[in-house]
């Protein structure tokens, strides 16, 4: 799934994608494994994607995604890295990808009060038109 969001978007406007669009989307195709084009240029030290994805939020995804195999797929899951142009966060972003898999905890002690508020409105907005898109 692709789902285009609004600049800005974070850790919670994700979250709520996951919990709205991709999860149930998941579980309604019921897939027979589940391939992740991994991508990190929506951390928020990447120059180039303008959000602001936490590791943490990096974290959370894997996790879910994880979940949702072991629910839907008996396990399998496969991650193919992509792209990150930020070094840092590329790394510590598939560092929380992989400390997900294995069920370590988030290692993440970013402070993200510094980071620009999320546009709620704009991504509920995209939400409700990625839903209508996807028949959910």
């Amino acid at each position: 799934m692709n789902i285009p969001l609004p600049g800005n978007t974070g850790d919670a406007g994700m979250r709520r994608v996951m919990d709205e669009i991709i999860a149930p989307k998941l579980q309604h195709f019921k897939p027979d494994v589940i391939l992740v084009s991994a991508g990190y240029d929506a951390h928020w030290r990447d120059p180039l994607a303008g959000l602001q994805f936490q590791s943490r939020t990096y974290h959370f995804l894997s996790s879910a995604l994880k979940q949702l195999a072991d629910q839907l797929c008996g396990g399998k899951i496969v991650f193919l890295l992509e792209g990150g142009y930020d070094l840092e966060g590329l790394s510590d972003g598939v560092v929380e990808s992989f400390r997900s898999l294995i069920q370590d905890p988030s290692g993440d002690t970013f402070d993200a009060s510094v980071l620009l508020e999320e546009p709620d409105k704009k991504i509920l907005e995209a939400i409700s038109l990625a839903k209508g898109i996807h028949g959910l």
